[in-house]
């Protein structure tokens, strides 16, 4: 009986730690996807938000003002969409992530760190 509860605390000893480091590597991962995906979508972000800014620069040479205001309320109206003006390409580039061999070295964060990193 004694051999067979060492037997079981080695086995314990080996899987205790296993699991923990299972558990642990999947967070990071996890982690690393998610910001793959933030940086993406702040590229796009940053994309579009360049469109735009071409599209109102058309409008001031053809028609003498911008109509950003007017195109914004109509998207609003239109399409339920609604502008936070949060993410405008300042903060776009505060918020880029600079990696030194996989390793996060500095990440400016926006103005909430909740919108930074995923709750799940």
């Amino acid at each position: 009986m004694m051999e067979l509860i060492k037997a079981l605390g080695n086995i314990l000893t080996a899987a205790v730690p296993s699991i923990a480091a299972y558990y642990i590597g999947k967070k990071v991962v996890n982690e690393q996807k998610l910001q793959s995906k933030l940086d993406v979508a702040l590229g796009d972000i940053a994309f579009l938000l360049a469109v735009e800014d071409f599209h109102c620069r058309e409008h001031l040479v053809t028609q003498g003002r911008s109509n950003k205001r007017n195109i914004r309320d109509c998207v609003k109206q239109e399409t339920a969409l609604v502008w936070s003006g949060r993410n405008t390409l300042s903060r776009i580039d505060k918020a880029k992530v600079v990696k030194h061999d996989s390793v996060i070295v500095q990440m400016n964060k926006l103005a909430s760190p909740a919108t930074m990193k995923s709750r799940y």
